[in-house]
């Protein structure tokens, strides 16, 4: 379900009950994003570069790229 944030960006709850998927990708590095206390800029091997906000151990190295995702979509 993805909860629209508005200007084109939307939050979509990552659900792992079913292990990985085809477009889960591992995180290859991060980088503080300035002026906020828990802001991430993470970069993917698939070479993709996210936004993550708040404590990223629960995601144990892999996120889901919707880029990815929404490109083989089309």
């Amino acid at each position: 379900m993805k909860i629209d944030l508005g200007h084109g960006a939307y939050l979509e709850p990552d659900d792992r009950s079913g292990g990985l998927t085809k477009w889960h990708r591992r995180i290859v590095a991060t980088a503080m994003i300035a002026q906020t206390r828990s802001g991430l800029w993470c970069d993917l091997e698939c070479g993709h570069r996210i936004q993550a906000f708040g404590d990223m151990t629960h995601a144990d190295g892999w996120v889901f790229c919707t880029q990815c995702r929404d490109a083989e979509e089309k």
